[in-house]
């Protein structure tokens, strides 16, 4: 009996001896195990962004060019003001217009005694100074026309596109507003040609019964070069043409401007939107309508919300920073700019939310890798990594969906490394990524 108590206790103090031999080499085994990142499998809301760059635009902008000749006599209005429609933005001299009436005038009543002198005598050197005067003129004319013709041309070009919504309305008015001046520039022609030809043709022939029709040709053509004087008198004072901010201005007192030189650009800030070029690869995930998220330095931490409202009809060629021709289409955005915040030219961060889903479970993105070919994890079981085969969803810069493979609140590797294999024992180091 004796002698079996002590087996016994024998036995137990073995069984005891090996629990403590085999605790200490399994924290042994732990203790020299690799440290891991672990997240939780969650379930929650996912978002997939295409993510975009883009600059501050505004749709309501207008560039304002100078229409006469003149002086720059006063100037109302400076960079970064206020202006409404209507404001008067400058004045220009009108000190050659009148000069350039008064002697439109004076030929209009110096008619009849040049008609005299023509009846006097004719001598060959008039008839051949008003030959020069008139190929002069001609010469006028002829470049005169084909200004116009080639405005003509680019006009109509960009009025077409413009109506295929590829090029801005802004753009479109600044080569009308060209086209106008063009079109002024030939009439003057037209009507100096007319002018030297009746003085030659008076010089050639001599006075006539029908002196009294040219004399009434020339004080016909005479009142319409005076009219259209009196048309650039009235646009000597230049106002502004929309409600806005002065974005530019680029003259000075005193300056000397042409016609066709730019004088204003006026711009509307509530009209700001973001353009911005997506990749072709990118552009079909992208509609009309979808959630933009907007961000930046000037935003400093905030983001405010925006909306896709234009999608260019086609691709056009741009090279990225790293001189890399892309095929890239024109994306715009439109968002609240109250308080005229956000500038033109400003560059911001613009994520598209082109899929958002509820509800769904989702991984790091650096806990997925490949294993023949298929989507993988290393689940943490029991201190010890388990392969998992997924089926994945929707993805951005931080998280993965997962729809099948792994269930909620199950512990997975973040960044695995080649040295990890399936059954490794590893200690783990939970992180928590929780933004979407």
């Amino acid at each position: 009996m004796l002698k079996r108590i002590l087996d016994k206790k024998s036995a137990m103090k073995w069984a005891a001896f090996l629990f403590a031999a085999a605790s200490a080499v399994m924290a042994f085994n732990l203790n020299s195990a690799p440290e891991v990142r672990v997240e939780t499998v969650k379930r929650g809301n996912m978002i997939e962004l295409v993510e975009l760059q883009g600059k501050v635009e505004l749709d309501t902008a207008e560039k304002i060019y100078a229409r006469i000749e003149g002086f720059v006599d006063g100037i109302n209005a400076y960079e970064g003001d206020e202006v409404e429609a209507g404001n008067k933005l400058l004045e220009i001299s009108s000190d050659n217009l009148r000069f350039a009436i008064s002697k439109a005038e004076a030929a209009q009543r110096a008619s009849k005694s040049q008609l005299q002198s023509l009846k006097s005598s004719i001598k060959p050197e008039h008839i051949m100074l008003a030959e020069a005067q008139l190929e002069q003129a001609k010469a006028a004319e002829d470049a005169a026309l084909k200004d116009l013709s080639n405005k003509r041309d680019n006009c109509e070009k960009l009025r077409l596109l413009h109506e295929k919504g590829a090029f801005p309305e802004k753009d479109l008015k600044d080569a009308e507003t060209m086209l106008t001046a063009a079109e002024s520039s030939f009439r003057n022609a037209f009507q100096a040609v007319k002018i030297t030809q009746y003085n030659l043709d008076i010089l050639e022939e001599g006075v006539s019964k029908d002196e009294i029709k040219v004399f009434e040709a020339n004080v016909t053509a005479a009142n319409v070069q005076v009219e259209e004087l009196l048309y650039d008198k009235g646009r000597t004072d230049v106002y502004s043409p929309i409600r806005g901010t002065v974005l530019e201005k680029n003259v000075e007192k005193g300056q000397i401007v042409m016609p066709g030189i730019l004088l204003y650009e006026i711009g509307n800030y509530d009209s700001a939107y973001i353009r911005a070029d997506v990749l072709v690869d990118d552009i079909a995930k992208i509609e009309k309508g979808q959630n933009v998220i907007i961000s930046g330095d000037v935003l400093n931490d905030e983001e405010i919300q925006g909306e896709v409202y234009y999608i260019a009809p086609k691709a056009e060629g741009r090279v990225s920073s790293l001189g890399i021709e892309q095929q890239r289409v024109e994306v715009r955005i439109k968002f609240d700019n109250a308080g005229s915040e956000l500038k033109p030219g400003y560059t911001l961060d613009a994520d598209i939310a082109v899929q958002e889903k509820s509800n769904t479970l989702y991984v790091p993105d650096k806990s997925v890798f490949k294993i023949d070919g298929k989507d993988s994890v290393f689940v943490v079981k029991n201190s010890r990594l388990e392969p998992r085969t997924i089926v994945s969803g929707l993805e951005n810069d931080d998280f993965i969906e997962v729809i099948s493979g792994v269930s909620e609140g199950e512990i997975v590797v973040v960044d695995p490394d080649s040295e990890l294999k399936p059954g490794k024992r590893v200690k783990f180091k939970k992180i928590n990524l929780d933004s979407r």
